[in-house]
């Protein structure tokens, strides 16, 4: 039997009626392995129904080169759909702290997980460099930054802007955000409009 990929997605993504069978789980799980066909789309279906066990699979298409274009969909197949932010949170961390043109795109992915890597757990250090990121208009993470801060901090409902569709290099939400999160994560050495431009 000839399975469609993204029928199954669109069934796994629940945008299609329909339940997906474990053969067609199996398909997705082989589109990975032998990496032809729509990776993208076999990064979802095994990230929303896979198992621990596919976690090493996922993995595979962190890294190089070849997979820039699926590292996003496989940081958060393992992270927000199969539930591992737990095991992944040192990896997290360390792209989040990566320098914007070291970490690229990866960097940003890692930025979005926060509200996952935050749940539950305190890590006053990484809470702190989100709220530099955020001072620094001359990083290009700086409105995902925003809309994690937004998240973490619970403030999303408080802001004028709430998801930054108008952000600029410095907004009231920008210093409301700056301010609870130096409180909540106890950022001594950062002050309200110290807006460093230069790495």
């Amino acid at each position: 039997m000839k399975h469609d990929i993204r029928s199954i997605g669109d069934r796994a993504k629940g945008v299609a009626a329909g339940a997906v069978s474990p053969e067609e789980i199996e398909f997705a799980r082989n589109i990975l392995r032998t990496r032809s066909g729509d990776i993208y789309t076999a990064l979802h279906v095994v990230g929303l129904l896979g198992n621990k066990e596919d976690a090493k699979l996922v993995e595979g298409f962190i890294w190089g080169g070849e997979n820039n274009i699926y590292a996003e969909a496989a940081l958060k197949a393992l992270c927000r759909y199969m539930g591992l932010i737990v095991q992944y949170r040192p990896l997290l961390r360390k792209l989040v702290m990566s320098s914007p043109d070291e970490g690229g795109t990866r960097r940003m992915t890692a930025i979005h997980l926060m509200k996952e890597y935050f749940e539950a757990y305190d890590d006053r250090d990484l809470g702190c460099y989100l709220v530099k990121v955020l001072c620094d208009v001359s990083d290009p993470h700086r409105l995902s930054a925003r809309n994690a801060l937004a998240d973490i901090l619970r403030l999303r409902g408080s802001l004028k802007d709430p998801h930054g569709l108008e952000f600029g290099e410095w907004d009231e939400d920008a210093v409301l955000l700056v301010n609870v999160g130096k409180d909540t994560f106890k950022c001594g050495d950062i002050s309200v409009g110290q807006i460093s431009r230069t790495h």
